[in-house]
């Protein structure tokens, strides 16, 4: 990048004049410079991609799966760098309904709570019948089942898979009847799939910390067997919504190619805050794309290692504040006249097309910014609560901004049990059914979430009634 006058490169003038200070205030992909002339706005742009780089893809493009190494394991990375339950949770942390949406989803799947119960079919009809075993529930009640349950269900709602200790009874050793005695859950961010033999069979599941493995080490568990229910004191076994072509890999978030979307929509709020406090002197949008800096940054990442030193974050940072001082002192000041900017035009794989740098003047038309914003914002969270399965009216979203009508509500509740449970409740209780079935192996019990029905009664006015009834099935 270059800044010239009518006279020549920067700093042709004859007396040179103290340079004023621009200081940077970063929000994601946007940066305000303010000096004492002006405020500048910066964004980066990232084109035609799907999704975060740091999320997207889970292997390059070739779909080469590639294992990592960590303490003399060999583990199936979770995402490109092993960090992908990790980044997640920084999403959610700077998002304003996707914790939201995720938490209703897992509240309307929860229902009541957990309950057994048995399929009997009755006038050609499939029906729940849920039912009460003392001795089943003695069992469940010995160990925490309920919130075994809960975190299982958080996890498969936020990232369609969760992961099962199973603990076999001390007694099995001395010659007691061998039985399951408890199940755990374990967090996706501290477990990890081995990486498979030759016969891509997957034999173990690998627990610890991997950000800091030396601190308390990694354990590894046994798959566990549904033929060979016994075979060990402890056992693992991953339940996960089976995504296509990730025959030996992890599920993906459902949100997964809306990261976009869900940045976005997080990313207004701190751009309208930022707004509010330097409105009165925005005089430019200064727009960058992406690929610019990735390549900075890889030039970075080479010096670096031709040095000997640690590549940080703060490196390329220093580089953009740098690059932003240019432009703002370029565009400021009547004693700038005659200066313009110039960039070389890139060429964007992702996207296909030749990309370079933008600047646009701001008419200063506020209520027009801000409304467009709000607008964004509006249609990123439509966006994010069709993510997770959820229908507009059962996240109180809508268009027009108004509550959804009480009719509308009901008819999305009623589909939502129709064709949202089964499979999620199928996934999340498929360990502990497995258990139940392998303690008692003469039951027909399972266990699985209760419901109930919400039906609607004519009353005398024009308006319909709500009340709820236990519902004879889902």
């Amino acid at each position: 990048m270059e800044v010239k006058t009518k006279s020549g490169t920067k700093g042709s003038r004859k007396k040179k004049e103290p340079e004023d200070e621009v200081n940077f205030t970063h929000s994601g992909d946007f940066s305000f410079g303010v000096s004492s002339v002006g405020v500048y706005a910066f964004e980066t742009v990232r084109g035609s991609t799907f999704g975060s780089p740091s999320i997207l893809p889970f292997y390059n493009h070739s779909r080469i799966l590639m294992p990592t190494y960590i303490n003399g394991f060999k583990i199936i990375p979770y995402g490109h760098q092993n960090d992908y339950p990790d980044t997640l949770r920084t999403i959610l942390d700077e998002d304003n309904f996707l914790p939201q949406g995720l938490t209703k989803n897992a509240q309307l799947i929860w229902g009541q709570g957990p309950a057994l119960y048995r399929i009997r079919f009755e006038g050609g009809k499939r029906i729940k019948e849920f039912v009460d075993d003392p001795k089943i529930s003695a069992w469940l009640q010995s160990w925490d089942y309920w919130d075994y349950l809960l975190k299982s269900t958080i996890d498969y709602t936020t990232i369609n898979g969760h992961f099962t200790k199973f603990y076999r009874n001390r007694g099995a050793r001395i010659g007691a009847q061998a039985k399951i005695a408890k199940l755990e859950h374990e967090s996706s961010t501290f477990a990890r799939l081995e990486w498979p033999d030759q016969n891509w069979e997957i034999n173990n599941i690998i627990v610890g910390d991997f950000r800091q493995p030396w601190q308390y080490g990694l354990t590894s568990y046994p798959i566990f067997d549904p033929t060979n229910v016994f075979a060990y004191p402890v056992a693992m076994r991953y339940s996960n919504l089976y995504n296509f072509s990730l025959d030996y890999e992890y599920s993906r978030a459902p949100f997964h190619g809306a990261t976009n979307w869900i940045k976005l929509a997080s990313s207004i709020p701190k751009l309208l805050i930022n707004f509010n406090e330097n409105a009165a002197a925005i005089k430019y949008h200064v727009k960058s794309p992406a690929v610019y800096w990735m390549q900075k940054q890889e030039l970075l990442e080479r010096n670096c290692a031709l040095q000997g030193i640690e590549y940080n974050q703060k490196m390329l940072d220093k580089v953009k504040d740098d690059t932003f001082a240019v432009i703002a002192k370029a565009l400021s000041g009547v004693e700038n006249a005659g200066k313009m900017v110039t960039t070389e035009t890139i060429f964007d794989e992702l996207g296909n097309d030749y990309v370079g740098w933008e600047i646009i003047v701001l008419d200063q038309k506020v209520s027009e910014f801000i409304t467009a914003q709000l607008d964004i914002a509006r249609e990123a969270s439509f966006q994010n609560s069709a993510t997770v399965g959820l229908h507009p009216s059962l996240s109180n979203l809508s268009k027009d901004g108004n509550l959804p009508s009480g009719s509308e509500q009901l008819y999305a509740f009623k589909l939502f049990l129709m064709t949202a449970i089964d499979i999620p409740e199928g996934i999340i209780c498929k360990d502990i059914n497995i258990a139940i079935k392998a303690n008692f192996p003469d039951t027909d019990l399972r266990i699985g979430f209760y419901h109930d029905a919400v039906l609607t009664e004519q009353a005398t006015n024009p308006n319909d009634r709500v009340k709820n009834q236990p519902m004879a099935g889902n």
